[in-house]
């Protein structure tokens, strides 16, 4: 059977799919019937599919899920000509006039109708049950009434009195007695309550009684008293019984109030204290500060998005320019992780290193690509969709934006030739400044970047600024290196001198600017020591 889904987006002309019947699928790779280019659609997001005449949306665990006439999707539902499947910004209108058809022609199903249930017939041969007649309802309450104690028969005079029993003998069961030959034995009150050893006397004959429970003897009281003073439990039972009111109260209160107090610590333990919820941030300003946070998935990621982050900036220039993003990864394979721009693929995160974490990572952001006084979308996308137990971050991103005059390849090659010159005498004089090792190294990458954005480049300048910068690299993160060597011994200290600390970090931007890692980590290593001292 035909169906059509008709895609539209505000701001964009609608466009229609016509399809033979059988499967769509909706997704932003290309290998979708129907490609959704919306940072909310996942690379295989939803499917449309007919099964016996019927047509079915369902959601394929998208990361940001899947509307049918504005209500998220738990399961697949079936579809009606018109309907509506929402997918971010992108709406598909499902038309296919047929199923209509098949839908009214189906029988209702309505609650009332569902929940109404048909009178049941009277069956002609079923016995009826007739009240019963006040004999039989007064034998009935009589039988209900508690059971009476009744007073011991007195024995006739004919028969012979009984013989008393010797001291210390236990008495007969059926004659109780309250006491042994020459004193009392009172019961036990645990025992009073439970009546765990009370004789069961059944009523004669003809009594309108039941049973009776008749009090034991002294003797049973005696040796059922001697049979919990054998255990624990038992001496704890007769030490609560022949507590007073008063005193079973205050133990109550007590017992009680601790219980409730090792809930409450027990709860404040287990359950972790809420922070304030940081604001996740969407924006990057050219030029600006590091973004410290961390996106991706894992579990140091500070936001986590398990298959895409992407960002979005603006910048205005008179001229051309040339763009670079900085960044810094971790726990990326090989192609995992695609960097794009404007929805053109730059590249990708490269695998990790053994130095990940001072790792510093760039990517040219070609002027041909980027749009100015326009917003600009960045994406890091995770083409393991969803990645599942695999973890990833990116943390440390910004933007930097060069404007590039206007300018000729010869004369772009003269400019180059003068930076690569003024690089070269900067290196020369490193051990005198102490910010003349860094900008050697960022005037030979000046050079680059000239030369990258002007066509017809120069190739031998264009070699020598890319090895200098290779080469200057390394001595530039040595040094960066045994600078936060320093704040580790003293942060390791028995007892850290934290203004030592603190001054050997805000030394480092005296030797960095935050084109090089050095100056971002340093200035989160500052961040955490001002909470440590405000905490202390």
């Amino acid at each position: 059977m035909a169906f059509t889904l008709r895609v539209s987006q505000a701001g964009t002309e609608s466009e229609e799919f016509p399809f033979d019947g059988g499967e769509a699928r909706l997704g932003r790779t290309a290998d979708n019937d129907v490609v959704i280019k919306d940072p909310s659609s996942s690379r295989s997001h939803a499917r449309v599919y007919e099964e016996e005449g019927r047509f079915f949306v369902e959601d394929l665990k998208s990361a940001n899920g899947t509307k049918l006439n504005a209500r998220t999707l738990k399961s697949a539902l079936e579809l009606k000509n018109g309907d509506r499947i929402t997918i971010g910004d992108v709406t598909l209108e499902f038309s296919c006039p047929e199923a209509n058809d098949t839908l009214l022609g189906a029988p209702s199903s309505t609650v009332d109708e569902a929940s109404a249930e048909p009178a049941p017939e009277e069956d002609p041969n079923a016995t009826v049950v007739k009240p019963p007649s006040k004999a039989a309802a007064a034998i009935i309450a009589q039988a209900r009434r508690p059971p009476v104690r009744k007073a011991p028969t007195p024995p006739p005079d004919d028969e012979p009195a009984a013989e008393e029993a010797p001291l210390g003998a236990e008495e007969d069961e059926d004659q109780p007695s309250d006491s042994t030959g020459n004193f009392a034995v009172p019961p036990p009150k645990a025992l009073q309550k439970r009546g765990a050893t009370a004789a069961v006397v059944r009523a004669p004959r003809g009594a309108s009684g039941g049973e009776v429970a008749a009090p034991i003897s002294a003797a049973e009281r005696a040796r059922a008293r001697r049979e919990l003073q054998k255990s624990s439990s038992g001496r704890a039972m007769l030490l609560w019984s022949d507590l007073p009111l008063a005193g079973k109260i205050a133990v109550g209160v007590i017992g009680g109030g601790a219980i409730i107090a090792s809930l409450v610590f027990l709860v404040i333990a287990i359950i972790p204290h809420r922070s304030e919820r940081k604001i996740e941030q969407v924006t990057l300003t050219p030029n600006g500060d590091p973004l410290p946070e961390s996106y991706g998935s894992g579990d140091s990621v500070d936001f986590e998005r398990p298959d895409m982050k992407s960002f979005s900036f603006t910048f205005a220039s008179p001229t051309a320019i040339v763009g670079v993003l900085h960044y810094q990864a971790r726990d990326c394979g090989k192609d995992e992780v695609t960097i794009e721009l404007n929805g053109a693929q730059l590249g990708n995160v490269p695998p990790d290193t053994v130095e990940v974490a001072q790792r510093q990572l760039e990517i040219v952001l070609p002027s041909t690509q980027l749009k100015v006084n326009e917003s600009n979308e960045l994406v890091f996308d995770n083409v393991n969709n969803p990645p599942g137990q695999d973890t990833w971050a990116i943390w440390n991103a910004w933007v930097e934006v060069i404007p590039i005059p206007r300018m000729s390849a010869e004369e772009a090659g003269r400019r180059a030739k003068e930076d690569l010159e003024r690089a070269a005498r900067m290196y020369d004089l490193r051990s005198v400044g102490a910010m003349n090792l860094f900008r050697s190294w960022k005037q030979y990458r000046d050079a680059w970047l000239l030369l990258e954005a002007t066509p017809d480049r120069p190739p031998e300048l264009l070699e020598i600024a890319r090895s200098r910068m290779r080469e200057i690299r390394p001595e530039l993160d040595r040094k960066c290196s045994g600078m936060l060597v320093d704040y580790q011994k003293e942060m390791n200290q028995k007892y850290p001198n934290i203004a030592v600390a603190r001054q050997v970090l805000a030394n480092i931007p005296s030797h960095f600017e935050k084109e090089h890692p050095c100056y971002g980590m340093s200035r989160g290593l500052l961040r955490n020591l001002e909470d440590l001292a405000g905490v202390e």
